[in-house]
C-alpha cells in the first residue's frame, strides 16, 4: 500500500497598500517642517477691505518660531492682530479647509514649501469678508 503525504502551505496575503494621497498642503507643510527653520523674516501683505494701515506691507521677524517684531516694533497680539508667522499661515489654511469655505487658494514656495499666497473667501454670499495674504522677501536668519 502506497502512502501519500500532502503538504499544504498557507500563505497570508494582504491587500497591497494603496499609496496615500498627499495634498499640496500636506506636501508643502512637510517640506517646510523638514527645513527646521525657526529664525526668519519676510514681508507680509494683507489684502482685504480693511484700513489702509492694516493692508500696508509689514516686515515680520520670527525667532524660535515666534513672531518677535513687526516693522521693528515688539510684537503684540493686540497691536498686530492678523499678523501671522509661517506656521500660523499653515494653521489658517488648515482651519479654512476644515470649515469648507467657498474659496481657498494657496500657492507655495517651491524650495521651502511655505505659503507664498493665501486667499480665503469664507462665504460667497457675504461681500467684503475675503482675506488675502502674501509673503515676499523671505530670508532665513
Amino acid at each position: 500500500m502506497k502512502q501519500y503525504c500532502f503538504f499544504i502551505l498557507f500563505i497570508s496575503c494582504s491587500e497591497a497598500e494603496s499609496p496615500e494621497i498627499i495634498t499640496p498642503y500636506e506636501a508643502n507643510k512637510e517640506k517646510w517642517e523638514n527645513t527646521s527653520i525657526l529664525d526668519y523674516s519676510f514681508i507680509l501683505t494683507v489684502s482685504c477691505y480693511c484700513t489702509e494701515e492694516y493692508i500696508r506691507p509689514k516686515t515680520v521677524l520670527v525667532r524660535g518660531g515666534e513672531i518677535l517684531k513687526v516693522n521693528n516694533i515688539a510684537y503684540s497680539e493686540e497691536m498686530h492682530w492678523g499678523i501671522f508667522s509661517i506656521n500660523d499661515l499653515f494653521k489658517e489654511i488648515e482651519k479654512a479647509s476644515n470649515q469648507n469655505v467657498a474659496i481657498l487658494e494657496t500657492t507655495y514656495d517651491s524650495f521651502y514649501g511655505f505659503p507664498t499666497s493665501l486667499y480665503i473667501d469664507r462665504d460667497e454670499r457675504i461681500a467684503d469678508e475675503e482675506m488675502g495674504y502674501s509673503i515676499s522677501n523671505f530670508k532665513q536668519l
